[in-house]
């Protein structure tokens, strides 16, 4: 038996229902992903998570807190600048937006935030204009996105490098079309660039959905992308690496969810977030043992990708272990201090 199932998942609500821990306890994901649907008060969210911590495995819990736009955490403690604010104001700017990131992790026993975006800022790019780039400049990406970490890390919070091989250049939003890159291998360079500057102190990586023809692959997005993902987990620190939600509709042509998470792990992707569809873990599960029954290899890399899962989990829980949660006053003031620092 695997210790976990290479799956970070997300949960209907924001309560914890009997049914829905006894699902857990049986698929045995190796984290759980918070979205605003389960976020309602910080006890609220710290109660949830507590339910969680009796799960065994004990999941790592993660959200996806960037500032601006992407802010998971606005019902508890309001806006946050989005990440090209606090560029533009700076690198205090960048640390202060950080800092109030991990602060607000901690308390609430988040230990993973799956940011910084480190897409370049290109004139077409959605994701740039939605604000969640720091710049167009490799160079300052990879120094702005070092400090944002920074400041996550003064609170035990990991990150995470997203979304590779990078959607600076894509116009199209991936939770709904699933875009092609035709591009050259050197045109992507400065793409590429960010993701190798920063996979050392940043060792988790985030696989965006687009089709990237010129690095070995013009049939599946990265994400289901042996080739992608194989140069993905051999930038240097050999980082995690993860799927983007499987459910997103940029992978509405790859087959149900349960052959997409399927193709996400054949890929060797290590784990693959299913946001939404709790419902469907049971069947998910069940077809990959079934699968894994039928084909030694996939049942292979099945066990080491939940070997790598477990192993990050545990890095994860103890990281955070190790520094004091803030109270709610000091998160109130790093948060206060984040809008002032974007705002000068």
């Amino acid at each position: 038996m695997i210790e976990c199932m290479p799956l970070v998942v997300g949960l209907p609500g924001p309560e914890l229902e009997p049914e829905q821990f006894r699902v857990l306890g049986d698929i045995r994901p190796a984290g759980v992903i918070l979205f605003q649907r389960n976020i309602q008060t910080a006890g609220q969210v710290r109660e949830l998570v507590s339910e969680l911590v009796e799960l065994d495995p004990r999941p790592f819990v993660a959200v996806d807190l960037e500032g601006g736009v992407v802010n998971r955490l606005r019902p508890i403690w309001g806006e946050l600048p989005s990440a090209a604010a606090a560029a533009a104001a700076g690198r205090r700017a960048v640390r202060a937006l950080g800092e109030a990131a991990g602060a607000a992790c901690r308390s609430l026993g988040i230990h993973l935030d799956l940011a910084p975006v480190v897409d370049l800022d290109r004139p077409n790019s959605f994701v740039a204009h939605q604000g969640r780039c720091f710049a167009a400049d490799p160079e300052r990406v990879a120094i702005l996105a070092g400090i944002f970490n920074e400041g996550l890390a003064t609170w035990g919070v990991r990150g995470c490098l997203k979304h590779f091989p990078g959607l600076g250049e894509i116009p199209l939003d991936t939770h709904a079309d699933l875009p092609t890159l035709e591009f050259a291998e050197t045109d992507l360079g400065p793409h590429l660039e960010v993701f190798s500057r920063l996979s050392k102190e940043i060792p988790l990586v985030m696989m965006g959905h687009v089709i990237t023809p010129c690095l070995g692959d013009g049939d599946r997005p990265a994400s289901l992308s042996p080739a992608l993902v194989h140069r993905a987990t051999r930038l240097p620190g050999f980082p995690v690496v993860i799927s983007d939600d499987i459910e997103m509709g940029a992978l509405a042509s790859c087959g149900d969810l349960p052959e997409r998470v399927e193709a996400a792990l054949a890929a060797r992707n290590h784990g693959v977030l299913v946001c939404k569809a709790f419902d469907r873990l049971p069947e998910i599960a069940a077809h990959l043992t079934k699968r894994m029954a039928a084909d030694s290899s996939l049942s292979t890399r099945l066990f080491e990708m939940a070997a790598c899962m477990s192993t990050l989990r545990r890095e994860l829980c103890r990281g955070a272990a190790a520094i004091p949660a803030p109270d709610d006053t000091t998160v109130e003031q790093l948060w206060e201090r984040a809008r002032l620092e974007a705002s000068t």
